[in-house]
């Protein structure tokens, strides 16, 4: 009904077992760095994917930042009626972001009774070593996000 098999013993040192054979020692020189190797073909595609890993989290955690200030700039100018200092209420609130790379403008359209708040940021990697200096130029990508509410 079952069948047993035992397990052979242990081969003595210096013979293999049945069935294992060994590599000739020229083909075991061979294999040898053969993992560095592998290592060092495969480092470029990992540090690219760790590289777009950081870089896209970066990315996607501004835009989320700068799209909030904007929702909560165009609230503040619907209800105190300042057009003029939506720039430092959003500076204020966007805390994780360069203040110096942020630029928010406000357009009060009473036609339409609608407000507009604009909300820029240059946006720059954080793989690069110089701050933001002004120059729209240095900036890798400009974000921009907007919100219109009505006016009461």
């Amino acid at each position: 009904m079952f069948e047993t098999r035992t397990i052979p013993p242990p081969a003595p040192p210096g013979e293999a077992r049945r069935g294992l054979r060994r590599l000739p020692p020229a083909r075991a020189l061979a294999q040898r760095g053969l993992a560095a190797l592998e290592v060092a073909l495969m480092l470029p595609v990992i540090a690219a994917l760790l590289y777009v890993l950081v870089e896209g989290g970066n990315t996607i955690r501004a835009y989320s930042a700068l799209t909030e200030a904007s929702r909560a700039g165009a609230r503040h100018v619907v209800m105190n009626d300042d057009v003029a200092g939506v720039q430092n209420f959003v500076r204020s609130l966007a805390t994780t972001l360069d203040p110096n790379a942020l630029t928010a403008t406000a357009v009060k359209d009473t036609g339409k009774q609608m407000v507009t708040v604009t909300v820029q940021y240059a946006y720059k990697s954080v793989f690069t070593s110089n701050p933001y200096n002004g120059d729209p130029h240095d900036a890798l990508i400009t974000f921009s996000a907007s919100t219109s509410m009505p006016t009461p």
